[in-house]
Parts: C-alpha cells; structure tokens; sequence
C-alpha cells in the first residue's frame, strides 16, 4: 500500500510539522489549516494513487501510469510527487483558487508556471498562508 511508503516520507519531510497521522484509516495525514478559507490538507491513500485534498480549495490525484514499471517504482514516484506538492504549497509557491460558493477549485505551481497566471475576477485566490494578492 502507497501509505506504507507515503507516511514515512512525509513524516521525514516535515519533521517538526503539527499533522496527524492515521496508518490505517483515511486520510493518512492530516495538516491543519493556516486560514479558515482554504481548509486542512488531507493526503489519502487510495491504492494505486494518494490524493492531496485541500479541503475548501479542490484536489489532486498523484499517479504514475505507465503500465512498464513496477509497484514499488510507482509508489516512490507517486511519494516523490505528493512530497514535491506538499513543499510547494507550504513555501507559497501554489496559487490555489475557488470560486465564491466553493463549488469550483484548483490549483497552479507557481514553481513550475513560465510567465504570469493569469487570474479570474470570478474567482478567489490564496497562498497557503494568506490570500493571494497580484
């Protein structure tokens, strides 16, 4: 199971980091959140993926799919990937969005963007530890 891989990681990652972790139930680790806004961060172990839910913003599956490589090599990538997100979105470094009812979300690497994002008026914009202001 990807927990088995995820949550040693994450632990290691963020050393020191208010979070709860459940090795047997979903959602495998919980951050709590910096702004009533955005939500907790949950990861989730769903099997073949782990998924990262920021709780009023959207979420995000983290996989790997080519079919060539093996378990192990999948559930390191996907560590890999969920652990890389996760020091992004802590460092300010993911432009999360939702629209005024927080029925529609999402989220933009700032790290990995060339260029300007270019932002909505319908929408509301944050870093994770305050809201985003161009």
């Amino acid at each position: 199971m990807i927990r088995d891989r995820l949550i040693p990681h994450i632990k290691k990652a963020f050393t020191g980091w208010e979070m709860k972790i459940n090795p047997v139930e979903n959602p495998i680790v919980r951050f709590p959140a910096l702004q009533k806004e955005v939500g907790n961060v949950l990861v989730y172990d769903d099997g073949d993926e782990a998924t990262v839910h920021v709780e009023h913003i959207s979420h995000g599956h983290f996989n790997h799919y080519d079919e060539t490589i093996t378990q192990e090599q999948r559930e390191i990538i996907v560590t890999e990937d969920v652990i890389s997100f996760l020091q992004a979105l802590f460092t300010d470094r993911v432009l999360l969005h939702t629209t005024p009812d927080n029925r529609m979300g999402g989220w933009s690497r700032l790290d990995l963007h060339d260029g300007p994002v270019e932002l909505s008026p319908d929408q509301r914009y944050y870093l994770w530890s305050k809201p985003y202001e161009p």
